[in-house]
């Protein structure tokens, strides 16, 4: 879970940087940042209720992709989210 959250805190960082844009739910990339940080906050914080949200934020094609483009570290999260989402359902 730590190297998710390190992760996340990357891409909060890099979506600090954008603003404007339209995607889903987010009206902005700030839009989509307060929210990134909430679910940071709450992951970090143990609630794993959050993982759904990012999983779907950080899927291909989707929020990160829309806003940030930065696929490698997107992809990645991705992968990490798919993994714990795997782990719950068993």
């Amino acid at each position: 879970m730590s190297l998710l959250i390190t992760d996340l805190k990357k891409a909060e960082k890099i979506l600090s940087e954008y603003s404007g844009g339209y995607s889903g739910e987010h009206l902005s990339a700030e839009d989509f940042h307060s929210d990134l940080v909430d679910r940071i906050k709450k992951l970090e914080n143990g609630d794993e209720s959050v993982i759904e949200d990012l999983w779907v934020w950080f899927a291909p094609t989707c929020q990160w992709d829309d806003f940030v483009g930065n696929i490698d570290l997107g992809e990645r999260i991705f992968q990490r989210l798919n993994k714990i989402k795997n782990k719950a359902s068993r």
